[in-house]
């Protein structure tokens, strides 16, 4: 309703220029008062604008197809010629009319050229026609995207849930096998676990009612928890070297950035290795970007077979990252057999 309103507010307001130039002519170049402008532009442009409403009516209903484009085309041309046809004869008609009411005579007379008042109706259908079809393209392309962009946040949450569950049964089946046996044998290191798996899955929790983006600390937190329970059953094999700038703690990322990839390493480059491995995790800001980085010193890979594997984690987080922030992310993958496993990533940093 409000929409429909500020069009017919606008289209009234757009004829004032209009009705601005037909006083003008009146007083500058046929010597009418002030008031028989005002007249002689009623009389020429309300007409006009009056029509004009049908011509929106028209336009509305009869929407462009390229199927249909030689029947959309001759439409117009029947409805402009009625349209030009009616406001050259509606001028006169008025002006007789009110003639009629002053003076008592009928006196019916059409003024200037045919030429010049057919295509001066033929522009003005054309200009109502065309700002009604801008109009409409652009409601349409607005509501598309909207669509998308629903579509994409649905897409988005999906795989956000799609990675909690990934997390969910393996892992915490591993944990709790080992919390079974830290009961039996060290009571304390069993609590603290135990506070870890609380926290780790309080975390989980609050971002399945929110999935607004974490600044970095509680991301890290969370991977700390995370790495914690992991150490429980790797033991010495899981080693972690980590370098954070001070200045990368306030960033904000989305939910499950890095912990996705860590588990990747784990499980490809530590877990499957006797002597496991180092996992190293880097943050740092540069230049307006927050640069993640995530390696290995595992066995690698060539790059067309992790690109063609069925893993989702570090895919999954590549297309979240992707969604969000377009061609503004960076994200890299780096391995070879023999050397290791990289991501490296790059983010804006937002205010």
């Amino acid at each position: 309703m409000r929409r429909t309103f500020r069009f017919w507010l606008v289209y009234s307001i757009a004829w004032l220029p209009y009705a601005a130039s037909y006083m003008a002519l009146f007083i500058t170049h046929l010597g009418r008062t002030l008031l028989e402008a005002v007249r002689g532009s009623i009389l020429n442009v309300l007409p006009a604008a009056l029509l004009g409403v049908g011509v929106v009516a028209v336009c509305q209903r009869l929407h462009w197809s390229p199927c249909r484009r030689y029947k959309f085309l001759s439409a117009h041309l029947v409805f402009a010629s009625l349209y030009v046809a009616l406001w050259m004869n509606a001028v006169p008609f008025l002006n007789a009319l009110g003639q009629l009411i002053r003076y008592g005579s009928w006196s019916y007379s059409r003024e200037g050229s045919f030429q010049g008042g057919f295509f001066t109706g033929l522009l003005i259908y054309v200009t109502i026609a065309g700002v009604v079809y801008a109009v409409q393209t652009t409601e349409r392309l607005r509501a598309e995207e909207a669509r998308a962009t629903r579509a994409e946040n649905l897409r988005t949450r999906a795989e956000l849930e799609t990675l909690r569950a990934q997390l969910n049964p393996h892992f915490l089946f591993n944990t709790l096998h080992s919390l079974m046996a830290l009961v039996r044998h060290d009571p304390p290191a069993a609590e603290d676990a135990l506070e870890r798996l609380a926290a780790l899955l309080r975390h989980t929790l609050m971002t399945m009612k929110d999935a607004e983006d974490v600044v970095l600390s509680e991301e890290l937190d969370f991977v700390e928890n995370y790495l914690a329970l992991e150490r429980l059953r790797l033991g010495d094999r899981l080693r972690i070297e980590k370098t954070i700038q001070a200045e990368t703690l306030g960033c904000r990322l989305p939910p499950f950035t890095l912990q996705p990839l860590i588990e990747n390493t784990i499980r490809h480059a530590i877990s499957t290795q006797p002597q496991g491995g180092v996992l190293q995790l880097k943050a740092e800001r540069r230049d307006g970007f927050l640069c993640l980085a995530v390696l290995d010193d595992g066995p690698g890979a060539k790059l067309e077979d992790v690109e063609a594997s069925n893993g989702i984690g570090v895919r999954i987080v590549r297309q979240r990252l992707m969604t969000r922030y377009g061609d503004q992310v960076s994200f890299h993958l780096e391995t070879s057999p023999g050397k290791g496993f990289s991501v490296r990533l790059e983010i804006p940093v937002e205010g």
